[in-house]
């Protein structure tokens, strides 16, 4: 079996497991490699009510944007499936809404991470809304404008890696937590660190960092002080994929 093939089956077997230790459930036999993040939210992409033990895990195929496509959805319940699929473009940017409202809430001020020269407002200001707001695969990206987005989808890895290196230095210094998100255990002098939706995560071991990958939204209400069924703000005036 060639490297790719092992790799895509590892991510398959990886994300069912992580799902039915949640005591969820993936949709389809086979499903799609997912294509960036796993889903960071602990509400339900239609619904917003609290992902429970039954909720349905979906990687988006056939969708009419390839932005949509390979993407992470989780719903409380297959009617909401039903729905988002119905219209998957304005579910979509429903769900884009409310995953920029709660990471705007962390990304860090600065620059574009394609044009670094370029000043960014700050995200947390009132004038956030003016530069672009960007969901890629489950994770908020701030452009100055569209060029910069057609540059980072060309080859996206460098910029990722940048945006990486801001949220590490920004975040550890007031990192909340001495122990390990999923084992509880201390984390040590060399903790394993993990960027997921936009918040550094720190761990034991990459074992534990794998599960923060596969499931963020425990780990993130973890580092807030809140229960892992908490809504998130609603979002204003912020622009969709």
């Amino acid at each position: 079996m060639h490297r790719g093939a092992i790799e895509t089956v590892l991510s398959r077997i990886l994300m069912a497991l992580s799902v039915l230790a949640g005591g969820g459930v993936v949709h389809g036999d086979a499903p799609p490699t997912r294509v960036g993040e796993a889903y960071p939210l602990g509400v339900c992409a239609v619904s917003g009510n609290p992902l429970g033990e039954g909720m349905v895990v979906v990687v988006l195929s056939d969708m009419p944007s390839e932005t949509l496509e390979g993407r992470e959805v989780r719903f409380c319940c297959e009617g909401c499936v039903a729905r988002f699929k119905a219209d998957p473009m304005a579910a979509a940017r429903k769900l884009d809404e409310m995953i920029i409202a709660d990471q705007l809430s962390v990304y860090p001020d600065g620059t574009c991470i394609v044009m670094e020269n370029e000043r960014m407002f700050d995200p947390r200001g009132p004038k956030a809304d003016r530069d672009i707001n960007r969901v890629l695969g489950n994770r908020l990206y701030r452009f100055c404008c569209k060029a910069c987005i057609r540059r980072f989808k060309k080859a996206p890895e460098p910029y990722v890696t940048l945006l990486d290196e801001r949220i590490t230095q920004a975040q550890s210094k007031g990192y909340p937590l001495s122990v390990c998100v999923i084992s509880g255990r201390p984390l040590g002098e060399a903790p394993v660190e993990v960027v997921v939706a936009n918040r550094l995560v720190r761990t034991c071991c990459k074992d534990c960092a794998t599960s923060v990958r596969s499931n963020p939204a425990p780990a993130i209400a973890k580092l807030g002080g809140k229960e892992p069924d908490d809504r998130p703000a609603e979002a204003e005036g912020t622009e969709g994929a």
